[in-house]
């Protein structure tokens, strides 16, 4: 076989395997949208039998625009057929339909009333509402101890938004008496259920040792729980971490300081004929010093073409200081080589 042929060969082949990828997507995604059309179905024709909880499904559906087109003012139509049965959780959607205006005008007080209802029956995420209304000042007047206490009930709950809002209460004194501790307490309730806000704020308690002895380490094991959930905030102060040489695991420390103090203390003549060993050393501490920037966390590289939530000239810096380590190394590297390679002769 010629290598034109082979080259056919390789490049048909190639693009076979993307045309099946690409297929086999938009089959994926064609099939799920006629299962969502056949859940909308279903839902309607129970929905128009009277069932309360297929009225707020298909109200959820008309909302986001799944398996039906997006449509607020048919979403919050079955909502409040749905909330005038007494479904708490249609009577909680309704009233945040009221609050963000979204399918009716805007209308706080109608907002409150329907969280209340739902409120009244114990359902945690209006409890939560309620308190996010206090504690905008939304249709009432701005009472972080009333959000407080509607937060609470909800994050007794297990409610993991209103266990953070509770977190950030106790750690900025707002609504209650600052207490570091407690604040703690409540950001790890709702960072054990995935929630990302509160990672944050576990990681950020740790890195300012806050409510708990400061452990760099563990802020980072945080930080990084939340950066994988895309949280901006998280990756930024990963940034900052890293960049600080914060939170990294000793070995590669280790290696950069023995390395380093061999190249300032041994003399030259000692290396004898390895004179390429410095070379080698130095490009092992500049892929050691890189490897904390670039591999030890999933979001770090993103956290380098961002650049922290801070100053503006933080994030080009830290970039450049990346690209002169990835280059010293390689340079570093080639020199040894041609040192090693000289000698062998």
């Amino acid at each position: 076989m010629t290598s034109s042929w082979k080259a056919a060969a390789v490049t048909t082949s190639m693009a076979a395997i993307c045309g099946a990828t690409i297929l086999w997507t938009i089959h994926k995604d064609r099939l799920a949208q006629r299962k969502l059309a056949e859940a909308a179905r279903i839902s309607r024709a129970e929905s128009e039998r009277g069932a309360a909880q297929a009225q707020c499904r298909l109200g959820n559906m008309y909302r986001v625009g799944q398996g039906v087109a997006q449509d607020y003012a048919e979403a919050v139509r079955w909502y409040r057929k749905a909330a005038d049965q007494g479904l708490a959780m249609a009577q909680y959607s309704l009233g945040s339909m009221y609050r963000d205006g979204l399918g009716v005008p805007q209308d706080y007080p109608e907002a409150i009333r329907w969280y209340r209802k739902a409120a009244d029956q114990g359902y945690a995420m209006a409890e939560n509402g309620l308190g996010y209304i206090y504690d905008r000042g939304q249709g009432v007047a701005e009472d972080h101890t009333e959000a407080v206490r509607w937060c609470r009930r909800a994050a007794n709950r297990g409610d993991p938004m209103a266990q953070c809002y509770l977190g950030f209460s106790y750690a900025h004194g707002c609504g209650v008496p600052q207490d570091y501790a407690e604040a703690v307490r409540w950001y790890r309730k709702a960072a054990d259920q995935g929630y990302a806000d509160a990672q944050y704020g576990v990681g950020f308690m740790y890195d300012k040792g806050r409510g708990v002895p400061q452990n760099h380490a563990e802020a980072v094991r945080w930080y990084r729980k939340a950066a994988d959930q895309g949280d901006t905030r998280a990756r930024s102060a990963l940034g900052t971490v890293y960049c600080m040489g914060r939170g990294l695991p000793g070995w590669t420390s280790a290696l950069v300081i023995v390395l380093g103090l061999a190249l300032l203390v041994v003399p030259q003549r000692c290396w004898g004929r390895a004179t390429w060993l410095p070379w080698a050393m130095c490009s092992a501490m500049c892929a050691a010093v890189l490897a904390h920037r670039l591999l030890l966390s999933d979001g770090s590289p993103i956290v380098l073409v961002q650049g922290p939530l801070g100053p503006t000239w933080t994030g080009p810096v830290r970039n450049v200081l990346t690209v002169l380590l990835g280059v010293g190394s390689a340079i570093c590297a080639l020199a040894a080589v041609r040192g090693a390679v000289r000698e062998s002769k």
